[in-house]
């Protein structure tokens, strides 16, 4: 497993780099050959360098070196008795990558790689409250223009591993440092209905919608917590205003086509669902079409 979460290092061309160390912008290549020893042996001395951005280099260098040849394998036992492996790294592997990403944080605090480097390291070891709290920091001290977007990936990337109450802690400090951002907003009310909480889901979205009132993705997201929660009348008004927002063409085939389910099921209405379906939806999904269960297909042959 490889770890690369660095931006583009510094040319040393550019750098007064002393020739007897080696070139310093050499790291990111030893790092993608897997050259642990290399690696190390170039960057160590510029740890202590007079000059800063070569300082920053070697620690983001050895905090990757760090990582390299730590790879662990773990099982955990799940509530339903299934065993799961995970890959991570041995513990005091991320504790030194971490020691050499929070230096160059120190001297750097503006560096966006560190920030996201370490974001990284922290949710591939799975220390989900650290995350938060590193998170926490970066949004305090980091002041570049990609923020908050740069920093909603996280969330996301956690929400697919089923890390669901973990997303929400990283939405909620996203949230203190701006509020009311309606995608931050609209992520807590997604990461609540992957929880199966339902009613709490709902405010959020309603935020949502009110803030970005032209994002069919939070209309839709809104539609689907009533349609779940069955309150027909008020999902049927949400997934309408999402479908009519929806400008992408497969994208909305898609969701045409679960509406059409949602007629069927929650509005009865097994004519209008077909009519929807035979436009929307794949042949081998077109429910409403088929005969019912309890009518014969065809009528009964004679003796």
């Amino acid at each position: 497993m490889q770890t690369q979460f660095v931006a583009l290092a510094l040319l040393c061309a550019a750098l007064p780099c002393a020739a007897q160390q080696g070139n310093l912008s050499d790291w990111p290549k030893l790092i993608k050959n897997k050259d642990a020893d290399g690696a190390r042996t170039l960057c160590t001395p510029f740890e202590d360098s007079k000059v800063l951005s070569e300082q920053v280099e070697a620690e983001k260098c050895l905090a990757n070196v760090a990582l390299m040849g730590a790879d662990a394998v773990r099982t955990e036992k799940e509530e339903n008795g299934q065993f799961v492996i995970f890959d991570e790294y041995i513990p005091e592997a991320v504790d030194e990558s971490l020691r050499h990403l929070n230096r160059g944080l120190q001297l750097a605090p503006q560096d966006l790689s560190i920030h996201q480097g370490r974001l990284h390291v922290l949710e591939i070891s799975r220390r989900y409250s650290a995350m938060a709290r590193a998170l926490d920091e970066s949004c305090t001290i980091y002041q570049g223009k990609e923020v908050p977007k740069v920093w909603l990936d996280y969330p996301s990337e956690l929400s697919d591993r089923q890390q669901y109450e973990a997303a929400l802690e990283l939405t909620r400090v996203l949230d203190r440092h701006y509020p009311n951002n309606s995608d931050i907003i609209a992520n807590t009310g997604a990461f609540l209905i992957m929880e199966g909480k339902l009613a709490d889901a709902v405010p959020y979205l309603q935020k949502a919608v009110e803030l970005a009132p032209n994002d069919s993705i939070n209309a839709w997201d809104l539609g689907r917590v009533y349609d779940y929660l069955d309150r027909d009348s008020l999902a049927d008004q949400w997934y309408q205003k999402a479908l009519g927002l929806d400008t992408d063409l497969e994208e909305r085939k898609h969701e045409w086509c679960v509406y059409a389910g949602f007629i069927e099921v929650k509005l009865k209405d097994r004519a209008r669902a077909c009519a929807l379906e035979k436009q929307n939806c794949p042949a081998d999904q077109q429910p409403a079409c088929a005969p019912p269960a309890n009518s014969p297909s065809s009528p009964p042959k004679s003796q």
